[in-house]
Protein backbone atom coordinates (compact mmCIF):
# COMPACT_ATOMS: atom_id res chain seq x y z
CA UNK A 1 0.00 0.00 0.00
CA UNK A 2 1.32 3.53 -1.29
CA UNK A 3 0.44 6.82 0.65
CA UNK A 4 1.90 10.16 -1.22
CA UNK A 5 3.67 7.97 -3.83
CA UNK A 6 5.39 5.68 -1.18
CA UNK A 7 4.63 2.48 1.14
CA UNK A 8 3.99 2.26 4.29
CA UNK A 9 7.17 0.76 5.30
CA UNK A 10 8.94 3.84 3.65
CA UNK A 11 7.04 6.20 5.97
CA UNK A 12 7.51 3.63 9.22
CA UNK A 13 11.45 3.89 8.08
CA UNK A 14 11.06 7.32 8.07
CA UNK A 15 9.71 7.36 11.81
CA UNK A 16 12.44 4.87 13.04
CA UNK A 17 15.42 7.03 11.28
CA UNK A 18 13.60 10.29 13.15
CA UNK A 19 13.96 8.64 16.19
CA UNK A 20 17.47 7.62 16.17
CA UNK A 21 17.71 3.96 14.96
CA UNK A 22 20.73 2.78 13.99
CA UNK A 23 19.21 -0.64 12.42
CA UNK A 24 16.80 -1.68 10.46
CA UNK A 25 15.16 -5.04 10.73
CA UNK A 26 11.84 -5.70 8.62
CA UNK A 27 9.77 -9.71 9.36
CA UNK A 28 9.11 -10.26 5.39
CA UNK A 29 9.04 -13.73 3.88
CA UNK A 30 9.87 -14.10 0.22
CA UNK A 31 12.91 -12.14 -1.34
CA UNK A 32 14.05 -8.96 -0.90
CA UNK A 33 13.61 -7.91 -4.32
CA UNK A 34 10.81 -5.43 -3.22
CA UNK A 35 12.26 -4.41 -0.13
CA UNK A 36 15.23 -2.53 -1.64
CA UNK A 37 14.14 0.71 -2.20
CA UNK A 38 13.56 0.32 1.55
CA UNK A 39 17.30 -0.33 2.03
CA UNK A 40 18.62 1.84 0.50
CA UNK A 41 16.76 4.63 1.73
CA UNK A 42 18.14 3.22 5.12
CA UNK A 43 21.68 2.69 4.26
CA UNK A 44 21.69 5.94 2.43
CA UNK A 45 20.48 7.36 5.77
CA UNK A 46 23.61 5.44 7.86
CA UNK A 47 21.53 2.73 9.15
CA UNK A 48 22.03 -1.16 9.06
CA UNK A 49 19.28 -2.95 6.99
CA UNK A 50 18.69 -6.85 7.38
CA UNK A 51 15.43 -8.60 6.38
CA UNK A 52 14.45 -11.54 8.29
CA UNK A 53 11.40 -14.04 7.76
CA UNK A 54 10.11 -14.65 11.19
CA UNK A 55 10.38 -14.20 15.15
CA UNK A 56 13.78 -16.42 15.48
CA UNK A 57 15.35 -13.58 13.09
CA UNK A 58 15.15 -10.99 15.11
CA UNK A 59 17.23 -12.51 18.33
CA UNK A 60 20.58 -12.36 16.53
CA UNK A 61 20.33 -8.54 15.65
CA UNK A 62 19.49 -6.85 18.98
CA UNK A 63 21.63 -7.15 21.94
CA UNK A 64 20.87 -6.52 25.70
CA UNK A 65 22.02 -3.32 25.44
CA UNK A 66 20.05 -2.28 22.66
CA UNK A 67 16.66 -0.28 22.87
CA UNK A 68 14.20 -1.76 20.48
CA UNK A 69 11.42 0.55 18.49
CA UNK A 70 8.81 -1.92 16.97
CA UNK A 71 5.60 -0.73 14.23
CA UNK A 72 3.24 -3.07 13.42
CA UNK A 73 1.79 -3.90 10.03
CA UNK A 74 0.21 -0.86 8.75
CA UNK A 75 0.42 1.76 11.42
CA UNK A 76 0.84 5.49 10.33
CA UNK A 77 1.71 7.96 12.64
CA UNK A 78 2.23 11.76 12.50
CA UNK A 79 6.31 11.48 12.62
CA UNK A 80 6.38 14.42 15.53
CA UNK A 81 4.05 12.25 17.67
CA UNK A 82 5.63 9.24 17.48
CA UNK A 83 9.05 11.18 18.66
CA UNK A 84 6.99 12.48 21.35
CA UNK A 85 5.35 9.46 22.32
CA UNK A 86 8.17 6.65 22.22
CA UNK A 87 10.60 8.78 23.39
CA UNK A 88 11.10 6.67 26.67
CA UNK A 89 10.64 3.04 26.79
CA UNK A 90 7.00 2.26 26.55
CA UNK A 91 3.83 0.40 24.89
CA UNK A 92 1.28 2.38 23.33
CA UNK A 93 -2.11 1.17 24.26
CA UNK A 94 -5.47 3.07 23.71
CA UNK A 95 -9.56 2.08 25.10
CA UNK A 96 -10.24 -1.10 23.58
CA UNK A 97 -13.45 -0.23 21.98
CA UNK A 98 -11.93 2.39 20.10
CA UNK A 99 -8.87 0.15 19.28
CA UNK A 100 -10.82 -2.92 18.34
CA UNK A 101 -13.04 -1.19 16.03
CA UNK A 102 -10.01 0.14 14.28
CA UNK A 103 -8.63 -3.22 13.79
CA UNK A 104 -5.89 -3.32 16.40
CA UNK A 105 -5.11 -5.82 18.60
CA UNK A 106 -7.11 -6.12 21.91
CA UNK A 107 -4.64 -6.99 25.22
CA UNK A 108 -6.78 -6.95 28.12
CA UNK A 109 -10.72 -5.94 29.10
CA UNK A 110 -9.71 -2.21 29.09
CA UNK A 111 -7.19 -1.72 26.48
CA UNK A 112 -6.25 -2.29 22.38
CA UNK A 113 -2.33 -2.52 21.14
CA UNK A 114 -1.67 0.97 19.49
CA UNK A 115 0.91 -0.59 17.24
CA UNK A 116 3.69 0.54 18.49
CA UNK A 117 6.25 0.33 21.74
CA UNK A 118 9.99 0.76 22.99
CA UNK A 119 11.67 -1.63 24.99
CA UNK A 120 14.74 -3.35 26.10
CA UNK A 121 16.81 -5.34 23.98
CA UNK A 122 17.47 -8.11 26.46
CA UNK A 123 13.88 -9.06 26.42
CA UNK A 124 14.14 -10.07 22.41
CA UNK A 125 15.76 -13.56 23.67
CA UNK A 126 12.08 -14.84 25.13
CA UNK A 127 11.46 -14.79 21.72
CA UNK A 128 13.19 -18.43 21.78
CA UNK A 129 10.24 -20.00 23.86
CA UNK A 130 8.01 -19.16 21.11
CA UNK A 131 7.60 -21.48 18.09
CA UNK A 132 8.93 -19.69 14.59
CA UNK A 133 6.06 -18.89 12.89
CA UNK A 134 4.36 -16.88 15.34
CA UNK A 135 3.76 -13.14 14.41
CA UNK A 136 6.86 -11.11 15.70
CA UNK A 137 5.03 -7.69 16.61
CA UNK A 138 2.49 -9.66 19.01
CA UNK A 139 4.66 -11.44 20.74
CA UNK A 140 6.97 -8.99 21.67
CA UNK A 141 4.11 -6.62 22.46
CA UNK A 142 3.12 -9.67 25.15
CA UNK A 143 6.46 -10.24 26.23
CA UNK A 144 7.06 -6.42 26.52
CA UNK A 145 4.21 -5.86 29.17
CA UNK A 146 4.94 -9.47 31.02
CA UNK A 147 9.06 -7.61 31.20
CA UNK A 148 7.18 -4.66 33.41
CA UNK A 149 7.11 -2.20 29.94
CA UNK A 150 4.92 0.81 31.12
CA UNK A 151 1.99 1.42 28.93
CA UNK A 152 1.21 4.38 27.59
CA UNK A 153 -2.51 5.68 26.20
CA UNK A 154 -2.09 7.85 23.00
CA UNK A 155 -3.82 11.09 23.76
CA UNK A 156 -7.77 10.96 22.68
CA UNK A 157 -7.47 14.01 20.52
CA UNK A 158 -4.73 12.43 18.53
CA UNK A 159 -6.92 9.40 17.77
CA UNK A 160 -9.63 11.57 17.35
CA UNK A 161 -8.09 13.18 14.75
CA UNK A 162 -6.82 10.94 12.74
CA UNK A 163 -3.27 11.11 13.06
CA UNK A 164 -2.78 7.45 14.46
CA UNK A 165 -4.23 4.86 12.34
CA UNK A 166 -4.10 1.39 11.33
CA UNK A 167 -4.73 0.95 7.67
CA UNK A 168 -5.65 -1.97 6.13
CA UNK A 169 -6.61 -0.98 1.98
CA UNK A 170 -6.67 1.54 -0.33
CA UNK A 171 -10.03 3.10 0.72
CA UNK A 172 -8.38 4.15 4.16
CA UNK A 173 -5.46 5.48 2.92
CA UNK A 174 -7.32 7.66 0.20
CA UNK A 175 -9.38 8.77 3.72
CA UNK A 176 -6.38 9.83 5.34
CA UNK A 177 -3.88 10.64 2.48
CA UNK A 178 -5.36 14.56 2.44
CA UNK A 179 -4.72 15.29 6.23
CA UNK A 180 -1.61 13.18 6.14
CA UNK A 181 -0.16 15.79 3.05
CA UNK A 182 -0.90 18.77 4.79
CA UNK A 183 0.41 17.98 7.88
CA UNK A 184 3.68 18.31 6.16
CA UNK A 185 3.13 21.11 3.86
CA UNK A 186 2.52 23.99 6.21
CA UNK A 187 4.26 25.76 8.34
CA UNK A 188 2.62 27.49 11.37
CA UNK A 189 4.01 31.35 9.83
CA UNK A 190 2.82 33.43 7.50
CA UNK A 191 1.91 32.18 3.58
CA UNK A 192 1.73 33.62 0.37
CA UNK A 193 -1.45 33.76 -1.20
CA UNK A 194 0.64 31.27 -4.05
CA UNK A 195 1.96 29.43 -1.32
CA UNK A 196 -1.55 28.72 0.21
CA UNK A 197 -3.12 28.16 -3.46
CA UNK A 198 -0.47 26.04 -4.06
CA UNK A 199 -0.71 23.73 -0.73
CA UNK A 200 -4.52 23.24 -2.16
CA UNK A 201 -3.34 22.25 -5.84
CA UNK A 202 -0.81 19.70 -3.64
CA UNK A 203 -3.30 18.63 -2.10
CA UNK A 204 -5.99 17.71 -4.89
CA UNK A 205 -3.27 16.79 -7.45
CA UNK A 206 -0.63 15.39 -5.61
CA UNK A 207 -1.19 12.16 -4.74
CA UNK A 208 -2.03 11.42 -9.02
CA UNK A 209 1.27 12.85 -9.53
CA UNK A 210 3.44 11.45 -6.50
CA UNK A 211 2.40 8.14 -7.53
CA UNK A 212 3.47 8.55 -11.05
CA UNK A 213 6.77 9.16 -9.83
CA UNK A 214 6.69 12.66 -10.81
CA UNK A 215 5.95 14.64 -8.09
CA UNK A 216 7.24 18.90 -8.15
CA UNK A 217 9.86 17.35 -11.51
CA UNK A 218 7.25 17.97 -13.91
CA UNK A 219 5.75 21.06 -12.53
CA UNK A 220 8.66 22.59 -12.13
CA UNK A 221 9.22 22.07 -15.72
CA UNK A 222 6.47 23.19 -16.85
CA UNK A 223 6.63 26.53 -14.86
CA UNK A 224 10.25 26.90 -16.47
CA UNK A 225 8.17 26.52 -19.69
CA UNK A 226 5.79 29.32 -18.56
CA UNK A 227 8.42 31.26 -17.73
CA UNK A 228 10.27 30.98 -21.21
CA UNK A 229 7.04 31.72 -22.98
CA UNK A 230 6.26 35.03 -20.94
CA UNK A 231 9.79 36.32 -22.09
CA UNK A 232 9.18 35.62 -25.67
CA UNK A 233 5.42 36.83 -25.28
CA UNK A 234 7.46 40.09 -24.00
CA UNK A 235 10.00 40.37 -26.87
CA UNK A 236 6.99 40.75 -29.22
CA UNK A 237 5.71 43.37 -27.09
CA UNK A 238 2.98 41.57 -25.31
CA UNK A 239 4.25 42.57 -21.92
CA UNK A 240 0.43 42.09 -20.43
CA UNK A 241 0.90 38.79 -21.50
CA UNK A 242 4.43 38.39 -20.46
CA UNK A 243 3.79 39.50 -16.95
CA UNK A 244 0.66 37.15 -16.24
CA UNK A 245 2.48 34.11 -17.72
CA UNK A 246 5.31 34.64 -14.78
CA UNK A 247 2.60 35.00 -12.53
CA UNK A 248 1.43 31.23 -14.22
CA UNK A 249 5.32 29.89 -13.83
CA UNK A 250 5.22 31.29 -9.99
CA UNK A 251 2.49 29.47 -8.80
CA UNK A 252 4.14 26.31 -10.58
CA UNK A 253 7.36 26.76 -9.07
CA UNK A 254 5.26 27.60 -5.67
CA UNK A 255 3.31 23.99 -6.44
CA UNK A 256 7.06 22.01 -7.00
CA UNK A 257 8.42 23.90 -3.85
CA UNK A 258 5.71 22.00 -2.35
CA UNK A 259 5.89 18.60 -3.51
CA UNK A 260 9.70 19.01 -2.28
CA UNK A 261 8.49 19.79 1.35
CA UNK A 262 6.05 17.30 1.22
CA UNK A 263 8.66 14.51 0.56
CA UNK A 264 11.31 15.90 2.77
CA UNK A 265 9.34 16.26 5.87
CA UNK A 266 7.78 12.86 5.11
CA UNK A 267 10.33 10.50 4.99
CA UNK A 268 12.51 12.98 6.72
CA UNK A 269 15.35 13.77 3.98
CA UNK A 270 17.79 15.86 4.70
CA UNK A 271 17.50 19.44 3.37
CA UNK A 272 19.66 20.28 -0.22
CA UNK A 273 22.20 22.06 0.40
CA UNK A 274 20.68 25.11 -2.27
CA UNK A 275 16.92 25.06 -1.82
CA UNK A 276 15.22 24.52 -4.96
CA UNK A 277 12.31 27.44 -3.58
CA UNK A 278 15.82 29.62 -3.82
CA UNK A 279 16.37 29.17 -7.65
CA UNK A 280 12.95 29.58 -8.60
CA UNK A 281 13.10 33.03 -6.71
CA UNK A 282 16.02 34.11 -9.07
CA UNK A 283 14.79 32.69 -12.32
CA UNK A 284 11.34 34.39 -11.68
CA UNK A 285 13.21 37.68 -10.92
CA UNK A 286 15.47 37.41 -13.61
CA UNK A 287 12.26 37.63 -16.09
CA UNK A 288 10.67 40.08 -14.58
CA UNK A 289 13.67 42.01 -14.85
CA UNK A 290 14.01 41.31 -18.33
CA UNK A 291 10.17 42.25 -18.95
CA UNK A 292 10.71 45.61 -17.15
CA UNK A 293 13.43 46.54 -18.66
CA UNK A 294 11.89 46.24 -22.16
CA UNK A 295 8.94 48.12 -20.65
CA UNK A 296 11.69 50.88 -20.25
CA UNK A 297 13.61 50.39 -23.47
CA UNK A 298 13.06 54.10 -24.72
CA UNK A 299 14.81 55.79 -21.43
CA UNK A 300 17.72 52.91 -22.82
CA UNK A 301 18.15 49.92 -21.55
CA UNK A 302 20.54 50.17 -18.93
CA UNK A 303 18.84 53.72 -16.85
CA UNK A 304 15.77 51.53 -17.47
CA UNK A 305 16.41 48.94 -15.41
CA UNK A 306 16.83 51.46 -12.02
CA UNK A 307 13.72 51.41 -11.91
CA UNK A 308 12.86 47.56 -11.73
CA UNK A 309 16.36 46.43 -9.88
CA UNK A 310 15.16 49.14 -6.75
CA UNK A 311 11.21 47.42 -6.66
CA UNK A 312 12.64 43.58 -7.20
CA UNK A 313 15.33 44.44 -5.05
CA UNK A 314 13.03 46.15 -2.26
CA UNK A 315 10.72 43.08 -2.17
CA UNK A 316 13.51 40.82 -1.03
CA UNK A 317 14.97 43.53 1.64
CA UNK A 318 11.65 44.45 2.95
CA UNK A 319 10.54 40.88 4.31
CA UNK A 320 13.54 39.66 5.52
CA UNK A 321 14.32 42.86 7.76
CA UNK A 322 10.54 43.25 9.17
CA UNK A 323 9.01 39.98 10.75
CA UNK A 324 5.17 40.79 9.62
CA UNK A 325 2.53 38.67 8.29
CA UNK A 326 1.79 41.47 5.28
CA UNK A 327 5.67 41.80 5.09
CA UNK A 328 5.31 37.98 3.72
CA UNK A 329 2.99 39.13 1.25
CA UNK A 330 5.65 41.13 -0.53
CA UNK A 331 7.37 38.56 -1.52
CA UNK A 332 4.94 36.93 -3.60
CA UNK A 333 5.87 37.04 -7.61
CA UNK A 334 2.41 35.79 -8.68
CA UNK A 335 1.13 38.93 -6.37
CA UNK A 336 3.32 41.42 -7.81
CA UNK A 337 3.59 39.91 -11.50
CA UNK A 338 -0.49 40.45 -11.54
CA UNK A 339 -0.63 44.00 -9.91
CA UNK A 340 2.26 44.75 -13.10
CA UNK A 341 0.26 43.08 -15.85
CA UNK A 342 -2.65 44.96 -14.54
CA UNK A 343 -1.00 48.27 -14.83
CA UNK A 344 0.70 47.01 -17.99
CA UNK A 345 -3.12 46.70 -19.60
CA UNK A 346 -3.83 50.54 -18.11
CA UNK A 347 -1.30 51.74 -19.73
CA UNK A 348 0.79 52.58 -16.39
CA UNK A 349 3.26 50.03 -16.02
CA UNK A 350 6.85 52.53 -15.97
CA UNK A 351 5.39 55.11 -13.59
CA UNK A 352 3.46 52.23 -12.09
CA UNK A 353 7.14 49.99 -11.37
CA UNK A 354 8.27 53.65 -9.48
CA UNK A 355 5.22 54.40 -7.36
CA UNK A 356 5.54 50.61 -6.55
CA UNK A 357 9.59 50.64 -5.19
CA UNK A 358 8.57 54.47 -3.38
CA UNK A 359 5.72 52.56 -1.41
CA UNK A 360 7.64 49.28 -0.36
CA UNK A 361 10.60 51.98 0.58
CA UNK A 362 8.04 54.07 2.80
CA UNK A 363 6.37 50.64 4.06
CA UNK A 364 9.58 48.91 4.86
CA UNK A 365 10.32 52.47 6.78
CA UNK A 366 7.78 52.65 8.36
CA UNK A 367 6.91 49.17 9.71
CA UNK A 368 11.10 48.57 10.80
CA UNK A 369 10.25 51.63 12.95
CA UNK A 370 7.07 50.04 14.77
CA UNK A 371 8.96 46.82 15.38
CA UNK A 372 11.97 49.00 17.14
CA UNK A 373 9.31 50.75 19.02
CA UNK A 374 8.01 46.83 20.10
CA UNK A 375 11.46 45.82 21.00
CA UNK A 376 12.74 46.66 24.35
CA UNK A 377 15.60 48.62 24.53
Amino acid sequence: MRLGGHTLARHQLAIALSLGCDRVIVVAPGGLDGLLPLQHAAEKAGALFHRVTGAHGIMGLVSAQDEVIALGDGVLAWPDLAQELLATPTVLVQPVERGVAAGFERLDFNYASAGAMRFPGRLVERLSELPGDVEPFACLQRIALQGGVPQRSVPDEVIAQGRWNLLHNEREIQAVEPDWISHHLFDDGPLQPSEWLAGQVVRLAGPALLEAGSGGTVVAMAAGVLAALGLVAGGFGALTLGLMLVALAWLGFACASMFGRFERRSLRLPRPRLAPAVIYRWIVDAVLLVLLGLAHGERGYVAGLFAPLMLLGLIRLVPAVVASRKAAWMEDRALLALVLSLLSLLGLLRNGVAVLAVALLLGGIIMAGRQNRLTPA
